[in-house]
């Protein structure tokens, strides 16, 4: 009878864990896909490029808009059930946004950015609420799935708009796939969850605003916020101009963006290593400090006008990229006492960091209009990683944020 009900446990957790990667799988590929085929796009739509660039920027505003408002969405429909809700209006989202005109595809893109922001708060909270014990495995999980779709978004998107005449259409809406197997799989979890989920917001609903009220107060909740930002900055950036970077250095437009596979895939194995250790430490200091360490090291390399250390530097950099995205998601869950606290805590972080990541693309494309060059570019990404050491290392400090 032990056997049976260790056995009935033990399916229930994989049917879970299967539930949160694809989950994880649809939060950067339906933004990283965009990219690679943005000439097709405008091409086809007869938009500038200023609306073009506008496409990448909504998602980041829209993130940092809904991020705040995702606890009290949690606290009144369930945990489940909002990432339920998030994954119909991403299946919405990914068909209007090829459906139609420039019309439809930037409401499309105003839906998709909604959606994503509600996965990116729900899925830390819901690690420390379903998994307290094994944070870090987990957060691992699911970081490692977001970053290796990411690279695929980003890879398979020209090569897949090649392959029948819908082009573009055709590696936007790829992506549906992923977020069906997604509803298919959690929908049983909301289910099962349900219950238990509103008898936990019962109990407490009246502890839940104590977090929010100090928030705005709180050095280390401020600190995380701004460790987001900056990791948030880096990474959104790459994705924005280090193509470019790598054909005005004489990379032909296919082999820069092999390059940021690469870069992209190189984070995969960090995002998974990084919560695990970092969930049995005190404080995260030396971790913060090695994964600073790669960002400058790596982005140093672009300096140097030989392809095998600009080959070495999207390597690197992809470290220091993925271990510091990890570590940021840890911040929510272990900074925390509670889910409430990690949910509430993820919403204020997740809403400063985006607001502030999404001025680095177009800083950087302004820097490089009045001064001329790129070199701009690769200097100010070794001066936000000086800034991500700096205030990441108050996040790093062992203390939680309801008692600061």
């Amino acid at each position: 009878m032990e056997n049976k009900m260790q056995k009935y446990k033990l399916n229930e957790v994989v049917w879970v864990v299967l539930g949160m990667i694809f989950v994880a799988s649809t939060l950067r590929a339906p933004l990283t896909s965009v990219g690679p085929v943005i000439e097709l796009i405008k091409s086809d739509l007869n938009i500038s490029n200023s609306l073009a660039g506008l496409l990448t920027t909504i998602p980041l505003i829209l993130f940092g808009m809904v991020s705040p408002f995702v606890s009290r969405i949690i606290n009144r429909f369930t945990m489940t059930g909002t990432i339920l809700s998030a994954l119909c209006l991403l299946f919405i989202a990914i068909l209007l946004r090829v459906s139609g005109d420039v019309g439809l595809f930037i409401f499309g893109t105003v839906l998709l950015g909604v959606a994503i922001a509600v996965g990116n708060v729900c899925l830390p909270s819901y690690v420390k609420w379903r998994f307290p014990l094994q944070i870090g495995l987990f957060t691992g999980m699911y970081s490692a799935t977001m970053n290796l779709t990411a690279g695929l978004g980003g890879g398979l998107s020209y090569p897949l708009s090649q392959l029948t005449p819908l082009g573009y259409r055709l590696s936007l809406s790829f992506w549906i796939i992923f977020t069906i197997l997604a509803l298919m799989l959690w929908i049983g979890q909301f289910k099962k969850n349900k219950s238990q989920e509103l008898q936990t917001n019962r109990a407490s609903n009246q502890n839940i605003k104590a977090p929010k009220i100090k928030l705005m107060k709180s050095k280390l909740s401020w600190a995380v916020a701004l460790t987001m930002a900056m990791q948030s900055m880096i990474f959104y950036t790459v994705i924005a101009w280090m193509p470019t970077i790598l054909v005005d250095k004489g990379l032909s437009p296919t082999t820069a963006g092999y390059l940021l596979m690469l870069n992209q895939f190189s984070q995969v194995p960090m995002t998974f290593i990084f919560p695990i250790i970092a969930s049995k430490m005190k404080n995260q200091k030396l971790l913060v400090t090695i994964v600073s360490l790669l960002f400058v090291i790596g982005f140093s390399f672009l300096f140097i006008d030989i392809y095998f250390f600009w080959v070495l530097g999207m390597i690197v950099a992809g470290f220091g990229m993925g271990a510091g995205f990890s570590l940021c998601m840890m911040f929510f869950s272990i900074r925390a006492r509670t889910h409430v606290g990690s949910m509430t805590l993820s919403g204020f972080g997740q809403s400063i960091g985006y607001f502030i990541a999404a001025i680095g693309p177009f800083l950087i494309g302004l820097l490089h209009d009045v001064l001329g060059g790129w070199h701009i570019g690769i200097i100010s990404l070794v001066v936000i990683s000086i800034l991500f050491y700096i205030v990441a290392l108050q996040a790093s400090t062992d203390r939680y944020v309801e008692d600061d």
